[in-house]
């Protein structure tokens, strides 16, 4: 297995559909994590919710716990992200998209994860503050990882810009994006096993296959 470093500042992006080992890949990358906000707007109580308290993370739904504790579960409902008129009026649902985005710019020196890209940093509609961290949080060692299922559907700076990229198996059309996006063809990802991963480094010619990794989450 490659040998990864994600060095502070760096975005990473992990693509792959429901159930492939996605999250888990994730939790497993943030274990030596002293700051983090993972941005969670599955709300599942399954997932981040139940890991979380068990690695040190405070679950909220309130954004100023995010100025207050070094790990946290930021949980974000589909209707704050979608109330897009919201997003410059305090008082409305779209505002507290807007406040968490700042508090975690403010913050630096922390990983944040995106996760679900199509919600939080989708294809044509993204929140500034959400491009802010994305294109010059690395300044401020904010380190923007993102997971999604899809290749596209998201801004296509994501997938371009990632100086790590773990894709799963995929299906062809989504492979075909995301080989002209990283550059480098990703046929090889349908070689994948069940849980198994492949990584791609920017600005090199070729994906790397990877054995899964110990199940965390």
């Amino acid at each position: 297995m490659p040998s990864f470093q994600l060095a502070p500042g760096q975005p990473a992006v992990f693509i792959g559909p429901m159930r492939s080992g996605k999250s888990n890949l994730i939790a497993w990358h943030l274990q030596p994590a002293h700051s983090a906000v993972i941005i969670d707007s599955k709300r599942h109580p399954d997932e981040w919710a139940a890991w979380a308290p068990r690695h040190g993370y405070v679950v909220t739904d309130d954004p100023k716990l995010i100025s207050q504790h070094p790990k946290v579960v930021w949980q974000v409902s589909m209707h704050t992200l979608l109330d897009v008129p919201g997003f410059r009026k305090p008082g409305a649902l779209g505002y507290g998209w807007t406040e968490g985005l700042s508090r975690i710019m403010q913050r630096g020196s922390t990983i944040v994860v995106f996760d679900e890209l199509a919600h939080q940093l989708p294809a044509g509609r993204p929140h500034p503050s959400a491009v802010q961290i994305l294109t010059q949080g690395g300044a401020y060692k904010l380190s923007a990882w993102g997971g999604s299922q899809y290749a596209n559907r998201v801004e296509t700076m994501i997938l371009r810009g990632a100086v790590h990229c773990f894709g799963f198996k995929l299906n062809p059309f989504d492979l075909k994006v995301l080989g002209e996006r990283r550059g480098a063809e990703a046929d090889v990802l349908q070689e994948l096993p069940t849980y198994g991963f492949a990584y791609h480094a920017t600005n090199t010619p070729a994906w790397q296959l990877c054995a899964p990794v110990e199940r965390v989450m």
